[in-house]
């Protein structure tokens, strides 16, 4: 990469694309506060490898830690000092793509820079241009080179060669192909790609992809609470702060670990987690690094996991109210009550599409094990197997599935499981479906989302409502003693 000799500041040339050269660089951006941007060690550590050369950089860091504002930095550098630079910005939605553009603005114009950069506003660009002529030519006399936004999907950017490709939360893109077109178009001008990121939602995102690789390459090691990784050739590097997932999250000096951001203090952080507006799965993501299986957990995955019991469960010949939920990945589950509205449930969860004789089969043969007192069942998917199974003497009991009720027996699950009187097996396919549950607040309450990836977590909810809520548990044995005499 070349730079324009025509371009120096107070004295100091930056025609090399260095990271020292960048460090002078920021000292010239005036920050949002009024200060001048220095770049700090941790800032200096994730870009050390981008300008050593390798092609891609992924950082995860929770979030206030300045990645938007370093990338904004990075962009207006590399705009400067690249001949016929093509940068381009982009995430999931054009507005977060705008945050990173926008944010290069601000440093532009609070820098009073605008005599070198030509903001243009309507287009998302940012464009380099002569400060001794700006209207009529741009520094070096060649292509003017650019900043741009980009949609967020693959057919707009498919084409594009980037010089600097800066992706914006990766976990929130729909697939990998956007990451992809990029990481295509990098080769014909020597370009590089950094990705900057806080935590993400489950494995199956195309950031959680790109993470799980990391974690396999034979270089990855974990420093206190940062991990590092990086391809065999070099090319691809990626950093991550983040808790581990049994660390106590309330811990401030912990967090101040993973936020190596020189302005958060415990205090700082503190006051952040005790605001009103903070809740648990924010906190984990944002302020943690700890990735989750929701965009909003309703439950830590730990709280669940301390339920498991050896002994407490469901026994033969106990009653039971068990719960059926139809369609793909089937389940039924039984809840046992317990004394003071406690319960023990236990579950049978099928994969893929399964038949409705097999669920009818299975609560006819439930009866020869145990006193099963009730069968939940939403009409809409289990009306004609529940008249079968009505016919053959079995209690079935309609519960719809409808936003009202799940409110209802949601709550009730979450209850139970947070004041500790709920007793599972340690089923490892109810776990998933448990700490991977999408939730949704309405005006009526919040409530668990249905779906073929939570039918277990549903029929649990809804058998555990039953039995607690609705019936009454049996009678304890009664203990008759005879008179002495």
């Amino acid at each position: 990469m070349s730079g324009h000799p025509s371009l120096a500041r107070n004295g100091e040339s930056l025609t090399r694309y260095s990271l020292a050269a960048f460090g002078r660089f920021c000292e010239g951006l005036t920050l949002d506060n009024g200060k001048p941007m220095k770049l700090e060690p941790f800032e200096r550590q994730i870009l050390r490898e981008h300008f050593g050369g390798s092609q891609e950089v992924a950082i995860l860091l929770p979030k206030k830690n300045y990645k938007t504002t370093l990338m904004a930095a990075l962009a207006l550098f590399h705009l400067r000092v690249v001949d016929d630079a093509e940068c381009v910005i982009a995430a999931a939605s054009r507005d977060q793509a705008g945050i990173l553009f926008n944010q290069a603005v601000g440093l532009v114009r609070r820098s009073k820079m605008d005599d070198m950069y030509a903001i243009r506003t309507g287009y998302r660009e940012i464009r380099l241009q002569d400060p001794e002529n700006p209207r009529q030519k741009f520094a070096g006399g060649g292509p003017p080179g650019r900043i741009r936004v980009l949609a967020a999907d693959a057919a707009t950017a498919d084409g594009v060669i980037p010089t600097l490709a800066l992706v914006d939360e990766l976990h929130r893109h729909p697939s990998g192909e956007l990451y992809g077109v990029f990481r295509d178009g990098l080769d014909a001008r020597e370009g590089r790609m950094i990705t900057i990121s806080t935590a993400g939602i489950g494995d199956d995102s195309p950031l959680g992809a790109l993470r799980d690789q990391a974690y396999k390459f034979p270089t990855f090691a974990r420093k206190g609470k940062k991990s590092f990784a990086v391809s065999e050739d070099g090319s691809f590097v990626f950093h991550e702060w983040c808790l581990d997932e049994d660390d106590d999250r309330t811990d401030m000096r912990l967090v101040k670990k993973v936020n190596p951001a020189k302005h958060h203090t415990t205090d700082s952080l503190r006051r952040r987690f005790s605001s009103p507006s903070m809740t648990p799965g924010r906190w984990a993501r944002f302020a943690c690094g700890v990735w989750t299986g929701a965009e909003e957990p309703w439950l830590e995955a730990g709280v669940w996991d301390n339920l498991a019991v050896d002994i407490g469960g469901i026994k033969e010949g106990e009653a039971v109210w068990a719960a059926v939920s139809a369609g793909t990945n089937p389940a039924i589950v039984l809840a046992a009550p317990r004394d003071e509205e406690a319960a023990a449930v236990r579950s049978f969860i099928w994969e893929g599409d399964v038949s409705l004789e097999v669920l009818e089969n299975w609560l006819i043969g439930l009866t020869d094990t145990f006193d099963l007192r009730e069968v939940a069942f939403d009409r809409v998917e289990f009306q004609r197997s529940a008249e079968l199974l009505e016919a053959r003497g079995l209690p079935m009991v309609e519960i719809p599935h409808s936003p009202e009720r799940l409110s209802i027996v949601s709550q009730t699950l979450h209850r139970l499981i947070s004041q500790g009187d709920l007793a599972h097996d340690g089923d490892a396919v109810l776990r998933a479906q448990v700490t991977g549950a999408v939730t949704k607040e309405t005006e009526r309450g919040w409530r668990l989302l249905k779906s073929p990836q939570s039918r277990a977590l549903i029929a649990m909810a809804v058998a555990v409502h039953q039995a607690t809520q609705v019936a009454q548990p049996p009678p304890k044995p009664m203990i008759v003693v005879g008179k002495v005499g």
